[in-house]
């Protein structure tokens, strides 16, 4: 009989851990062509988090990455998927997103919002695949984008920091 309590109380710690996780990040994963809508409330901050996607075809997998590459696509997906706009919102409010934010944005997979210590939020998109895969993240307000920080996940190195004003 005991050994059924303990294993019950590690079942209920186990998901109501999961549940406080996942109340912290809310990840979507990203259509390759199409609206995906991300939305997630920090306490009484309500942030909405729209990407806007279309397909492109380069070919098939066997055909190779060509010599000159006229799109942002990694070359990790077929067909590729780029970004065509995102928006963000904060309580209703529309942010000024500018399109360097998301311009040369490819084959992402998943979006994940989270806030941070300084109350900022933090939209995580991940995208590519193996050797060209990537993280970008969007730090901002509820009134305007603030940062946004690509990183390469194979070698994990930031590539670019660009601030916003």
């Amino acid at each position: 009989m005991r050994m059924i309590f303990i294993g019950l109380l590690g079942i209920f710690l186990c998901t109501n851990t999961s549940y406080a996780s996942s109340q912290s990040a809310i990840g979507e994963n990203i259509a390759s062509r199409g609206v995906t809508i991300v939305k997630a409330s920090f306490g009484k901050t309500n942030v909405s988090v729209k990407i806007t996607t279309h397909e492109i075809d380069i070919g098939k997998p066997g055909d190779g990455r060509p010599d000159l590459v006229s799109s942002n696509c990694t070359y990790s997906r077929y067909p590729c998927s780029t970004v065509d706009d995102l928006e963000i919102s904060v309580n209703g409010k529309d942010l000024s997103v500018a399109r360097s934010v998301y311009a040369d944005l490819a084959d992402l997979s998943k979006a994940v919002l989270r806030v941070n210590k300084k109350k900022q939020f933090i939209l995580k998109l991940v995208g590519g695949d193996a050797s060209e895969s990537y993280t970008l993240e969007v730090t901002f307000d509820g009134g305007l984008v603030r940062q946004r920080t690509l990183t390469s996940n194979e070698a994990q190195h930031v590539m670019q920091k660009a601030s916003y004003f």
